[in-house]
């Protein structure tokens, strides 16, 4: 079992699906978690689930895609806890529009919040980390991001695969002030956000996955925590893809 009790932990979009079984997950091992979500809603909830448990957790209000608010989040972070460990960067919003469909707002709107957002937490990340020698930075990116899938709107997948070239990007920058930049790439899983599709696009989603089912969302937290833990001491600039098996298919 991991043990991250020593470590002060964000999680962008910690209040629901892949972000909250993140938050509940590294939690549950010691953590001081940090829920940053736009909607205050559920991250409180999430944090009287865990304070319950009597676990570590608080919740502060934050909109990835408002550099401002990035800035704020990290510094608060610092003057309450004195440090930042891990950045794990998950907010995100699905689309899956066709290109002629998108508008310039659309376009906009998804990169501001799945690659901006991204951009504006590794960066105040590494100025909290470099000072310290250490640190991870862990992005949620998408087979959407590698993979060509019917089902995602470019404006989704091109952000997603931009996330995984800052994450190879940076780990070159910031090695040599001992920080790690991970990656992890989920396969369709279970949340709200895919809940839209019809039974027919699901029918084909299905078949394209070797194990024949969806990620369950702490089966994406499972190499997050990995990753924030002592036992990922030497890998950086990499991606995980735990996706069922799609790649082979």
């Amino acid at each position: 079992m991991f043990d991250l009790s020593s470590k002060v932990i964000i999680v962008t979009g910690g209040g629901a699906g892949i972000g909250k079984a993140i938050s509940c997950s590294v939690a549950a091992l010691g953590a001081t978690t940090v829920i940053a979500d736009i909607n205050m809603d559920v991250a409180g909830a999430v944090v009287e689930e865990l304070t319950a448990l009597g676990l570590r957790a608080t919740a502060i209000e934050t909109d990835v895609s408002r550099s401002a608010s990035v800035e704020n989040l990290v510094n608060k972070v610092i003057k309450d806890f004195g440090k930042l460990d891990v950045m794990i960067n998950n907010a995100g919003i699905l689309g899956d529009a066709e290109i002629v469909d998108i508008t310039d707002e659309d376009w906009k709107r998804f990169n501001s919040v799945n690659l901006d957002g991204v951009f504006y937490c590794c960066r105040e990340a590494v100025r909290a980390m470099k000072t310290r020698g250490s640190g991870r930075i862990i992005s949620i990116a998408s087979v959407g991001g590698k993979l060509a899938f019917p089902f995602a709107g470019v404006y989704y997948c091109a952000a997603k695969g931009a996330v995984m070239a800052l994450t190879r990007q940076l780990a070159i920058q910031v090695a040599k002030y001992g920080i790690q930049v991970n990656a992890v790439a989920p396969g369709t899983t279970q949340t709200e956000m895919v809940k839209h599709r019809s039974p027919e696009k699901m029918d084909y989603i299905y078949s394209r996955i070797p194990m024949g089912r969806l990620a369950k969302p702490e089966e994406i937290a499972a190499p997050v925590v990995f990753l924030a833990s002592d036992a990922a001491g030497f890998i950086t600039g990499e991606t995980f893809d735990p996706n069922g098996g799609l790649y082979m298919a």
